[in-house]
């Protein structure tokens, strides 16, 4: 039996539809890659990260960052102090980022 241009037209459309559904689905589903690329121990409630532009910060346990990425390395908090090295010197600095 052969489809007449009415069921043909209707056709289409059903398939067009589904095809948008679909990829609109797609992309809400669709992740958007690591937050960071390299994640170091928590310690005293901070995490040091590297985020995706190379530079270390440090992010709270709702993984907030709390000390914004600024420091080419970064180390775990011990007694308050964390080492950190920005433009190629090491040193140490508080929990709000402040160097000591």
């Amino acid at each position: 039996m052969p489809i007449n241009t009415k069921e043909l037209s209707m056709f289409k459309l059903l398939i067009s539809i589904t095809l948008a559904s679909s990829l609109f689905a797609l992309n809400a589903c669709e992740a958007n890659g690591p937050k960071y690329r390299n994640v170091r121990s928590f310690s005293e409630g901070l995490a040091p990260v590297q985020s995706n532009n190379g530079k270390w910060g440090y992010i709270n346990e709702r993984q907030q960052f709390v000390i914004q990425p600024m420091f080419e390395d970064a180390k775990e908090f011990q007694g308050g102090r964390a080492p950190a090295k920005k433009n190629g010197k090491w040193g140490f600095i508080n929990k709000r980022g402040e160097w000591l």
